[in-house]
């Protein structure tokens, strides 16, 4: 089941407010969602759903036996067992196959390929909990008596699948008691209407113009580059508006998860582009790899460079993935040592410009090698015209001409433009003008996106496959 999904918004939803609202008591409350929670998940995944469950009441156990050891040493080797167990099952399901095929072309080997399907959403669930494991042994959480309690910390549907990864820690007080005001619920179907506006409206029309251009008979240069620019118009309206209605939908049943995205598109730099894009994800990696590797203050380009190699591979096992993660890790290392110190010794009215001109250039290559697991090298060599046939042609011109409301849109959209002008109105009108206005909002975005929805074909969300 998908956010985006007329049974979702009209069916799904309206049922679990009516069930959960119309309950008082709050272990009730937390029965309810866990349920649905698990329905949501098994609609797309009824067998793995058992295996979210296993998992969950594994680093239940997990954590009591870390805190019940009464020597470091077997804290740690509880530790280690939880982390390994979560890695196993992490590493069996998404890259087992991967590297048996890899050792089998490397090796001229015949062992056997196993074959599994993929969990949706395993790379996050087995993230949050690893992290819930860690922050206890660390004793920056307490451990979970309650096993539903932990199940619904990892299972809550709005975060299940695609994030934001949500650290135990954040929501640990949530878990018990929460709070819903009709405040609440109006700023969740806010953000949500966002995001579904975001997913619906641009991110599915920019996928349909990068078909377009990628389906050009003759690759022009043009054509190539429109394309992986629409591309990562796509992935950052497509990701940002699910972490929009995920924030949305907690926000409705009292949960405050983390922002996950900041106007990343308007980045002077890679390292500045990184803190903005997926920021739960780069914050665990920050937490629990960066800075025990030794940060900043040892062997900081070696840290660098694994933490990139494990964010690629996080991504999905292929080598244009590692690839992109050594990509990142070489241009990251090149701001820090060379890029930056050159952008200091120039007047700001040149450096300004430029970073933001190479920004968008690293960012949007980035993703061309995110984009291409198959002919990679062939199709990141067009970007450069080896192969292309020419500068464009009257074919991809029309395509642009067609889609060209649609870019200036989307680029609009990805600046904090419409938050900025936002912020300076509403400090002069009154509360309930404002819940007026985003009360408007709501039933335009969803009446606009439900029109859009009708009849269209399934279109899940690009983070599904990781």
């Amino acid at each position: 089941m998908v956010f985006s999904n007329l049974f979702f918004v009209y069916v799904f939803l309206p049922l679990l407010f009516l069930a959960y609202f119309v309950i008082k008591n709050d272990a009730y409350r937390r029965g309810v969602l866990i349920l649905f929670s698990l329905a949501f998940y098994a609609w797309g995944e009824p067998i793995c759903v058992f295996l979210m469950i296993g998992l969950v009441f594994a680093d239940y156990l997990f954590g009591i036996m870390i805190i019940k050891s009464n020597t470091p040493a077997r804290k740690r080797v509880w530790l280690i067992l939880a982390i390994v167990s979560n890695l196993g099952v992490l590493f069996f399901y998404k890259y087992l196959g991967f590297f048996t095929s890899t050792l089998n072309t490397v090796f001229r080997s015949s062992i056997p390929v196993i074959s599994v399907s993929m969990p949706i959403g395993i790379s996050f669930f087995t993230f949050q909990t690893m992290s819930y494991v860690i922050d206890v042994y660390r004793g920056d959480a307490e451990v979970q008596k309650s096993y539903f309690r932990l199940l619904l910390y990892v299972s809550f549907f709005p975060q299940l699948i695609a994030g934001p990864i949500v650290r135990y820690k954040d929501i640990e007080k949530q878990l018990v008691y929460r709070s819903v005001a009709a405040a609440d619920i109006n700023e969740g179907l806010f953000r949500f209407s966002c995001g579904l506006a975001k997913k619906v409206l641009i991110a599915d029309c920019c996928e349909t113009a990068l078909k377009a251009f990628y389906a050009l008979d003759g690759a022009t240069l043009s054509s190539r580059w429109l394309g992986a620019v629409f591309f990562t118009l796509q992935l950052y309206f497509d990701f940002s508006g699910y972490s929009d209605m995920a924030i949305g939908l907690g926000r409705m049943f009292g949960f405050r998860f983390i922002e996950n995205f900041n106007y990343p598109l308007i980045a002077r730099s890679a390292t500045e582009f990184w803190r903005r894009w997926h920021i739960s994800l780069g914050t665990f990696f920050r937490d629990y790899v960066y800075i025990p590797l030794g940060g900043n203050r040892h062997n900081q380009y070696r840290n660098i460079l694994i933490v990139w190699i494990l964010t690629g591979l996080w991504h999905g096992a292929s080598w244009n993935f590692i690839l992109w993660g050594l990509y990142y890790a070489v241009i990251l290392v090149f701001e820090k040592k060379v890029w930056l110190k050159v952008l200091e010794a120039i007047p700001k009215a040149i450096s300004v410009p430029v970073s933001h001109l190479c920004t968008a250039f690293i960012t949007v290559f980035g993703f061309a090698i995110f984009y291409f697991d198959k002919d990679l090298i062939m199709n990141l060599g067009r970007l450069f015209g080896i192969g292309c046939v020419s500068l464009s042609d009257i074919f991809t011109e029309s395509i642009l001409m067609d889609n060209i409301l649609l870019l200036l849109s989307a680029v609009i959209s990805a600046t904090p433009v419409f938050h900025f002008l936002w912020d300076k109105f509403k400090d002069r009108m009154p509360y309930s003008a404002e819940r007026v206005i985003k009360t408007a909002v709501i039933v335009v975005l969803t009446a606009v996106s439900t029109v859009r929805l009708v009849g269209n074909t399934y279109s899940p969300f690009l983070y599904f496959r990781f």
